[in-house]
């Protein structure tokens, strides 16, 4: 490898090295974001709960800790497998506050989604076409009536038969 290759060789590597580092800052500080955003939503919804009197305790006790982690580690979890790395809660997690958020709200549990007249309201009663096979066996037959086949002893054994050819040619 000549100078001139090794050259500029090395400051290809330095735009790439430099190109790198400006991605994982920006990733560092959309991490930081989504721990503070989090967090954030986490405090209001503690609030909220302990005011109206509906906080229990399993959930006091989720939203702390959680806090603690998001402080601390900027994420709350550690397993990559449990939710993407710019995240700063897992999947499960996740579910957990937007459970709290629907208790805050005072969601009675009903679908936000509009009921638009889909498959299952055309047929309100619908029951599926289904064959039964048991119509199609026959009846049964009563015991005194079955058929029974008679015992046959099987044929005797016969010697079996062998006969001498004799060959005129000879």
């Amino acid at each position: 490898m000549s100078d001139y290759d090794k050259q500029q060789w090395q400051a290809e590597q330095e735009l790439r090295d430099a190109a790198m580092e400006k991605q994982r800052e920006k990733d560092d500080k959309a991490k930081a974001r989504k721990a503070r955003n989090a967090q954030r939503k986490i405090n209001r919804l503690r609030a909220q709960l302990k005011e109206s009197g509906e906080l229990t305790d399993w959930e006091d006790e989720f939203s702390e800790s959680v806090s603690e982690r998001l402080d601390k580690y900027g994420s709350a979890f550690q397993d990559p497998e449990k939710g993407s790395r710019s995240d700063a809660l897992s999947y499960a997690q996740k579910k957990v506050v937007s459970s709290l958020n629907k208790k805050a709200k005072g969601d009675t549990g009903k679908s936000t989604f509009k009921n638009r007249g889909g498959f299952k309201n055309k047929k309100s009663k619908f029951t599926p076409r289904v064959r039964n096979l048991e119509d199609d066996m026959p009846d049964p037959v009563a015991p005194e009536e079955a058929y029974v086949p008679g015992y046959q002893p099987p044929p005797k054994k016969q010697k079996p038969f062998l006969r001498i050819v004799k060959n005129d040619e000879s």
